[in-house]
């Protein structure tokens, strides 16, 4: 991995924030709207065929989808040539969803067999940080530098059985908003111990949405996004959390027009305005998903990214592609949302380094 970076040569600021803005700005728009991009590399697929978008598009981030069960050896050898093709000497993030329980995504020799997140509720906060501490160091080792959890969703006890995405599977830390909000604090600071970037979720929440997005429209018709439904993402925030991955539920009080990922009501009034996160905002699937399925693909991306979001995951290359190129045209065709996808750009490459991977000075 590459910590210079030669195209910003001369950028000397003490700020890191600015330090990245300049080194963003020094990127030509492609390759700014590349870094804003998450490509998938499949479980059962090459990484050859990654490696190739890469090449052409310059995305900023790979996810690893499917359920890998070679152990840490095969992990590390992916991750590993991923990196050697990372874009103009920027490093890639490597994500996956390592939540545990029945959302694990990378096991056998070198992995720890994660529990539920029901099962880690149980643990004293001081454990779960030291476990994370140490799943979070199985993943750095494999190359992987972005666990997108912790899940921060709060079900009501009374729904637990009829919440598909995650009282069903559990997933959540539990019914009480504070409690939940203890617990990814815990996640968080012990991902962060690894240097491993964390990514609560799925904000504002999936407690009220019985339907799995994954799967079909998800609809919350009571959460008005008060202070004290979003008490759990709050704390992730307070905690340092790297990112915020948004959900693609509609929240109907709030904007019945939009799902969260797409609505700037959501992602800008509330996230960042409201609550005051500046960090990288993370999509929810948008290739795939039956959520987002009733919306044009190629709008998709760009349209997420004016609803205030900076990282865009498509589980499917030929609608990322779509995305990607209308991305593009939009930025080339449009000064002020061009300036915009600089400062997106920006946020995630301070990200990286944030995470040792590359400095944004020289």
């Amino acid at each position: 991995m590459s910590n210079s970076n030669p195209a910003s040569d001369g950028a000397t600021s003490s700020d890191p924030a600015a330090a990245c803005l300049d080194y963003a700005g020094e990127l030509s728009l492609a390759q700014q709207v590349g870094q804003l991009y998450m490509t998938v590399l499949m479980a059962d697929s090459s990484p050859d065929d990654v490696i190739a978008q890469i090449g052409a598009n310059g995305n900023g981030a790979v996810i690893l989808l499917g359920n890998r069960t070679g152990g840490m050896s095969a992990v590390q050898a992916e991750t590993g040539q991923l990196q050697g093709f990372a874009p103009g000497g920027v490093p890639l993030l490597i994500a996956t969803d390592q939540e545990g329980g029945l959302v694990q995504k990378l096991a056998g020799p070198g992995f720890d067999t994660i529990p539920s997140a029901t099962e880690q509720a149980a643990l004293s906060d001081d454990e779960l940080r030291t476990n994370w501490q140490s799943w979070g160091g199985q993943l750095a080792q494999a190359g992987v530098n972005w666990n997108l959890a912790p899940v921060a969703d709060v079900v009501p006890a009374d729904q637990v059985g009829n919440n598909a995405a995650i009282g069903q599977l559990d997933r959540g830390y539990g019914s009480d908003a504070a409690m939940v909000g203890d617990k990814v604090t815990q996640v968080i600071t012990g991902l962060s111990d690894a240097q491993v970037a964390s990514s609560v979720k799925h904000f504002p929440g999936l407690g009220q949405v019985n339907a799995n997005t994954d799967f079909e429209v998800g609809y919350d018709r009571v959460s008005t996004l008060s202070a004290d439904e979003l008490t759990s993402f709050q704390a992730a925030i307070d905690a340092g959390a790297s990112s915020v991955m948004v959900s693609s539920a509609v929240y109907e009080q709030v904007d019945p027009d939009n799902p969260a990922v797409l609505s700037s009501q959501i992602v800008t009034g509330v996230l960042r305005d409201r609550m005051g996160f500046d960090g990288v905002v993370i999509s929810d699937d948008l290739g795939v998903a039956a959520a987002v399925s009733g919306y044009p693909v190629a709008e998709r991306g760009t349209d997420f990214f004016k609803a205030g979001g900076d990282m865009a995951v498509v589980a499917d290359g030929a609608a990322a592609q779509q995305m990607l190129d209308a991305t593009l045209a939009e930025a080339q065709g449009d000064a002020e949302f061009a300036s915009e996808i600089t400062k997106k750009t920006a946020r995630v490459l301070q990200l990286k380094s944030d995470l040792g991977l590359m400095s944004c000075t020289v």
